[in-house]
């Protein structure tokens, strides 16, 4: 599955933000199903498919890029952007008593060579984006035993950003979701620790 996009991005004028002269976005995504397709619409796509896609083993690159996307009005730097990510979901039992354990995993990395003077610009002039690598991992289980008119699955998320103008920062999330009708009706139940 690819797509490809030109899109309008940053837009800054009167003397505000760094991308003055209309430039556009240019992004880019590949993805390869291994197993069963990601039947997903348009560019859009899916951190879980509760079972219902059977078993998922998704790996996908992209980019983007956009000149004078970053920074301020007198500090600008072109803005790109690489990822990659995998998804693997597994499902156990047959019909509607399905246990799905999903994992992924996805790595980024931010360039933008704006100096630290850039921050220092008035309110709203600067996007100055974090610059360097980030990444994230979660796993998941949904349990294939209803309990009343849904099924609980617990889960943890962990993500770091190791950011090359600031300091390093870190996240890791454990909860529950009770899942009713897929990503349309859920009720979660999480503890969050970060920086």
């Amino acid at each position: 599955q690819y797509s490809v996009a030109v899109m309008s991005g940053l837009r800054s004028a009167g003397a505000f933000g760094p991308n003055q002269t209309g430039s556009l976005l240019y992004a880019g995504r590949l993805t390869y199903n291994f197993l069963n397709p990601e039947l997903n619409p348009g560019y859009y796509t899916s951190g879980t498919y509760f079972g219902e896609a059977g078993d998922i083993l998704a790996i996908a690159v992209g980019g983007q890029y956009q000149q004078s996307g970053a920074g301020s009005f007198e500090h600008r730097s072109n803005f790109a952007l690489l990822t990659a990510d995998l998804l693997f979901e597994k499902t156990f039992g047959t019909n509607n008593d399905k246990g799905v354990f999903t994992y992924y995993f996805e790595w980024k990395r931010h360039w933008a060579d704006y100096n630290d003077a850039a921050f220092a610009a008035p309110p709203g002039d600067c996007f100055c984006i974090f610059r360097g690598p980030a990444y994230t991992t979660y796993g998941m289980y949904l349990f294939p035993q209803e309990v009343w008119i849904g099924r609980f699955q617990p889960y943890g998320r962990y993500t770091f950003i190791h950011a090359e103008s600031s300091t390093n920062r870190s996240e890791v999330e454990a909860g529950v979701n009770y899942v009713i009708d897929g990503v349309a009706t859920r009720i979660s139940a999480y503890w969050q620790y970060g920086d």
